[in-house]
């Protein structure tokens, strides 16, 4: 599932490449175009998974890009994140899920120079790094960007996970 298929609708929405990021995972893990992307302080997505062959429960999300901010990951038993998206890339093979603790570690376990996050106006995101497969934001951290793609590469993706969560 392209999210380029939902830019059109998000920029008809004053949204921007996270929301149609959001509603490419959505739709992709529901089997039907979802077209309403969550206000703010509210989950990203609802529903039932079953884990380790375990009686099925209800579970939720969290859909995040890029440096977006994070500070709602928390709450959520999970988090996909996309560190670079593309909008002539399919999400479900782009996009990595981490459970609850392993987003905490990801988040966490950046022993680099510097910070792997910034307190912003609207919150925590993660800092500005430099893109490893486009030229966006060319002079920010390249350590940070190569930490981020050496975690999200142990990570399952969208549709290795949708798999494995009988979703």
């Amino acid at each position: 599932m392209l999210y380029s298929d939902f830019l059109d609708y998000v920029i008809q929405n004053d949204g921007a490449a996270g929301a149609a990021v959001e509603l490419a995972v959505k739709s992709y893990l529901f089997g039907k175009r979802v077209t309403k992307v969550q206000t703010r302080g509210k989950k990203d997505a609802y529903f039932s998974v079953e884990i380790d062959g375990d009686k099925r429960r209800k579970t939720t999300l969290e859909i995040k890009t890029a440096c977006g901010r994070i500070d709602d990951c928390a709450a959520s038993a999970w988090v996909v994140y996309w560190a670079e998206p593309d909008p002539d890339t399919d999400v479900e093979f782009s996009a990595v899920v981490f459970s609850k603790a392993e987003w905490k570690a990801f988040v966490n376990g950046y022993t680099g120079r510097g910070s792997f996050t910034r307190a912003a106006s609207d919150g925590l995101h993660i800092q500005s790094f430099r893109g490893l497969l486009t030229d966006v934001r060319p002079k920010a951290s390249k350590p940070i960007a190569e930490y981020i793609y050496s975690v999200c590469e142990s990570q399952p993706t969208l549709a290795e996970w949708k798999e494995m969560v009988g979703r």
